[in-house]
């Protein structure tokens, strides 16, 4: 009798566990996940809604979404599920609803087919904080058309309104490429919020199809590209032809492999091509990094100087075609100036500026960089002291470094660059100050004509 007690009393509380497992919350809890994938914090109509719903235990029964907005609930989305064993659901859609801009609230409703919470299912409601934008940025081209000489440079100055811009730059669009200039904030110099400008160029292309648009993008990913008339010119170029001699490879090549621990190669013209491509490239790279970060302003006043006394030896864009045993090997453009004057001779700064760099750079040997502002550099090769510091404030015609023949310099003179956000440009027309009156300063006087127009 006893026993059968016990066992009735086990069966009564198998029951009632059973009973709360089954059919309420008390133990067996809500499964139902819900991770909103986009929006975050901002959403526009124009993007996608993205959420993923799981449910491990029981299957998904009804999806809900909708967005509060002053006090108005906007129905995006419903959907209910006829098949019960659904344990996921990814959705992803654009929204049709006119939704009015600013503060509002996302929520996400789902039910599942549990018979848990007395046999009414589990239901989980999730709702997020979004800042509803679907406007997007405004973008001025204040500066009017531009012309460019090929691997010459230009100025572009915009003005950008959007309460939430999130990014701004100008594009150089060629031969399947994009070349991407920084925006810089110029506020200060034109006494206005929003207004950027960007120093671009066309490089070498093969098919010339040149494009160049400014792209604003906002927090909500609204997007705005406006494009920019550009009428560009061809550039003269010298072909020019340069034999590479063992004793050359052995006194210079092999020097700057050392120097950067690359492993040597038997065959001596390995060693140079190995020099000309891999460690070029590696400097090119340095140098778009260096020249990535530039003052907000303008360091730099009126025209570039040349390097005192000098006598060009070697111009922008120069085809230069190596030889090796009277064969031709490899070729390279020269995206520099070649400056020749006495031995060891001082080196001026180009204009005023602020050190960004002072040391070993490959084929460049020792090397000086400076920072013009707005994204303009100038480089400085082939040296051998340097006669200011990383961080130092120089001014025009300052003696900054002496020439020597480091790097793959065939002899004492300088290699000067002038770069725009890394990018190489041909430094005449920065040493001819017509040029820089017409296309900087009076491009920078029309935008303030232009910006005194807008409201």
């Amino acid at each position: 009798m006893k026993k059968i007690n016990i066992i009735s009393t086990f069966v009564v509380l198998a029951g009632i566990f059973y009973m709360l497992y089954m059919f309420t919350p008390l133990i067996k809890r809500n499964a139902i996940e819900i991770k909103i994938n986009s929006p975050q914090k901002y959403f526009s109509k124009y993007k996608d809604i993205n959420i993923t719903i799981t449910d491990k235990n029981a299957g998904i029964k009804y999806v809900g979404i909708s967005i509060v907005s002053m006090g108005t609930v906007i129905n995006l989305y419903k959907k209910e599920f006829s098949d019960k064993q659904t344990k996921r659901f990814d959705i992803s859609f654009k929204t049709n609803k006119i939704i009015p801009e600013g503060n509002a609230v996302l929520l996400v409703q789902v039910t599942d087919n549990s018979r848990n919470n007395f046999m009414g299912g589990f239901e989980k409601v999730v709702q997020k904080d979004i800042i509803v934008d679907s406007k997007k940025p405004k973008i001025k081209i204040l500066s009017g058309a531009n012309r460019i000489r090929i691997t010459g440079s230009a100025l572009a100055v915009y003005y950008v309104k959007d309460a939430h811009l999130k990014d701004v730059y100008l594009a150089v669009s060629h031969d399947n490429v994009t070349d991407r200039f920084k925006a810089f904030d110029a506020s200060g110099l034109f006494d206005k919020n929003g207004v950027y400008l960007s120093f671009f160029t066309y490089p070498l292309s093969k098919s010339k199809n040149y494009s160049t648009d400014v792209y604003a993008t906002d927090k909500a990913g609204n997007i705005r590209i406006t494009h920019i008339p550009v009428y560009y010119s061809n550039v003269k170029q010298k072909e020019s032809r340069i034999d590479i001699t063992d004793e050359f490879i052995q006194n210079k090549v092999i020097t700057i492999m050392r120097k950067e621990e690359a492993p040597i190669k038997d065959i001596p013209l390995d060693n140079f091509l190995y020099v000309n491509n891999t460690t070029r490239a590696q400097n090119t790279e340095k140098i778009k990094k260096i020249c990535s970060d530039s003052e907000n302003n303008f360091l730099w006043n009126g025209k570039f100087s040349q390097f005192f006394n000098s006598k060009v030896t070697a111009v922008f864009a120069d085809k230069r075609v190596y030889y090796y045993n009277d064969e031709a090997v490899d070729t390279k453009f020269h995206m520099g100036y070649d400056l020749a004057s006495t031995k060891n001779a001082k080196v001026n700064a180009a204009n005023n500026g602020k050190v960004v760099f002072e040391g070993y750079l490959g084929v460049y040997g020792n090397t000086l960089i400076i920072d013009h502002g707005f994204g303009v550099f100038s480089l400085y090769g082939h040296l051998s002291d340097f006669l200011v510091k990383t961080g130092e404030v120089v001014h025009k015609n300052q003696y900054v470094a002496v020439t020597d023949t480091s790097g793959l310099a065939g002899g004492d003179h300088l290699h000067f660059d002038i770069l725009i956000d890394g990018y190489y440009v041909n430094p005449l027309e920065w040493w001819d100050g017509h040029w820089i009156k017409t296309h900087i300063e009076l491009k920078i006087e029309e935008a303030r004509t232009r910006l005194s127009l807008i409201d």
